[in-house]
Parts: structure tokens; sequence; C-alpha cells
């Protein structure tokens, strides 16, 4: 890891808080900004900075020398701010220039960006989806993100701004707490109410701990070159969700299956599994949480409360 500052955007959410408090456990010089405030781990430097506020940006950015950037600030799902389509492209495109406009001007080292596996939407057959694969998503969530890495391919490509973009896949663990097929699983198990399932064949899940998240970010932090631009993240499975069910079941003695008579809501799209190959070969990317045991390891966390720590402030894992 680099001696100069480590900038995190988004420092308050589910990728941002994890990685700061692992960066910071790691002994790296931290700046962690979100527009929320927040409590971080002792030794991080904390800015509250809107990502809409380019001067801010630039002035936080010049004045701590910052050498790296990881960029997890963002409207972060399809789920969030749904009904205000201008404000998820504003955040996601605006925040993205702002950013990179910054990184070029005080000549920062390396920008790791985190958009979604959500740019690809639907593909033509559900074969593995490696990342020249079409960015066919249509909805605002999924648009914000391919117009994000839009701009920073442009400042890569023009004016050699050094950007890459990470696609994770859905993302649980520790810090989420907005809702997902996961928590609603553990949610259902705790209360013992039984769970509707989408029928089989209907749509297809491929989730990622938040911890392997982070893991890829500090290996793309650390990678001495770079190929590519774009890098696939996933957990490596790619499972309905009567599969993930059946899995959950083994950690989560109180899950009960209803019936497999819910709507199909696919988040990850109709296509294949992500192909991880170009991350493993770029900076030695490689799941290590079993879904299972994530799932487990989840549920001990909201048991203990950490689901209602966004009402204290306190959002670092």
């Amino acid at each position: 890891m680099k001696s100069d500052p480590i900038l995190v955007t988004g420092a308050a959410g589910l990728i941002g808080g994890r990685l700061v408090s692992r960066l910071a456990a790691d002994g790296a010089d931290v700046i962690a900004t979100d527009r929320r405030a927040a409590e971080a781990p002792p030794g991080v430097r904390w800015a509250a900075v809107d990502l809409l506020d380019a001067p801010a940006l630039l002035s936080l950015m010049r004045e701590a020398k910052v050498g790296a950037v990881v960029h997890a600030g963002a409207i972060s799902g399809p789920m969030v701010a749904a009904g205000d389509p201008h404000q998820v492209m504003s955040v996601n495109v605006g925040g993205a220039l702002n950013i990179a406009e910054a990184a070029l001007r005080t000549g920062v080292e390396r920008l790791v960006a985190l958009s979604s596996a959500g740019v690809y939407g639907a593909q033509g057959t559900l074969d593995p989806v490696r990342e020249d694969a079409p960015l066919n998503a249509t909805d605002i969530y999924g648009a914000s993100k391919i117009a994000a890495e839009a701009v920073l391919r442009a400042y890569r490509h023009d004016h050699g701004l050094p950007a890459i973009a990470l696609r994770p896949s859905s993302v649980y663990g520790p810090g989420r707490t907005t809702a997902c097929f996961i928590r609603d699983m553990i949610d259902h198990a705790r209360r013992s109410d039984p769970l509707k399932l989408a029928p089989d064949g209907a749509c297809r899940r491929q989730f990622v701990h938040v911890d392997d998240v982070v893991a890829a970010i500090l290996g793309a932090l650390n990678a001495p070159r770079f190929d590519h631009f774009a890098f696939n993240v996933s957990g490596g499975t790619w499972l309905s969700e009567q599969e993930i069910a059946a899995r959950a079941a083994q950690v989560l003695p109180g899950l009960r299956i209803a019936s497999i008579a819910a709507p199909a809501c696919c988040l990850d799209g109709e296509m294949g599994p992500l192909d991880t190959a170009r991350a493993r070969a770029a900076f030695g990317f490689s799941p290590s949480i079993p879904l299972a045991e994530g799932i487990a390891a989840y549920a001990v966390t909201l048991r203990q409360g950490e689901g209602d720590q966004a009402a204290t402030g306190k959002l670092f894992a």
C-alpha cells in the first residue's frame, strides 16, 4: 500500500465503511468522506463532503495530497431513490465526473471506482458474462452506472487518468441497511414467517460478501498495472432463489418456505454468471467467503443490532 493518503468516498455506506475499517487496521493513511457524518475508526480523517460539491472535493484532495481514490460514493442500488431518477443520475454521474476531474487535477496515481454488474442488464444468452459483454441495462440505476463508467473511461483515454471500474454482483454482509433477498431471508427466519420464492428458473442470483469486495479493492489498489478498465467481482455462485434458500436453511433454523409463487424480481438481470478471470489475473481476486458461511455471519451481526447502527451514526464495522 502506498504511503500517500487514500481517499474513500461513500465511507458511511456498506462497501466504503467496511473498506475504511480494513485500511485503518492495515495502518494506511485514510481520509473518509461522505455527505453524512459518521464515527470513523481511530486515526482516520473524516470529511463531510458532498460528491456534487466539486470545489470542496478538489480542495480536500489538493490539500491532503491524496495519492489514491476509492470511489464508493453513489446511490447504491435500484431500491434507493427509486422514485427520483434525476437524483440517481445527478449523484452517480455527476459524482463520477467531479471525482475524475479532481483526481486529474491533483495527480492521483490510481482511481478505483465501484460500478455494478447491473450495467449488463438482460443478455442474449446465459453464458458466462465477461467484461466485454453488451451493457444492456434499461433501468435508471443501471443506466447511471453505464454513464459513470463512460465518464471515467473517457478521462482515462483522453487524459491518462489511471482509473478502473469494479463491477460487483449483489453485495451483502455487515453494514448493509437496505433491503436485499439475503436480509429478507434472515428476517423471515428470525420471525419464523414463511418465505415465498420465485419459481425455479425465473431468475438466478449472484451474491458477493462485502469482505470479498473489499479484498478486490485492496488488490486493485496494489496491482502494479492494468491493461483493462473494467473488472467483474462476484462470490462465485449463480443460484436460483430456491437453491439459495436451501443453503440458508442449513444455517438459519427458523427459515420456512411457504410456496414457490412469488413474482420474479431479479435485480441481477437475465444473464449468466459473471466471469471473474480478468480480476483474478490482474490482481489475484478470488472470493473466499462461501455463501452459507456469509449468511450465517450476517445473521449474527443483525442479531447484535448492527442493522440499527444507522440511527447512531456508527456505520463503520
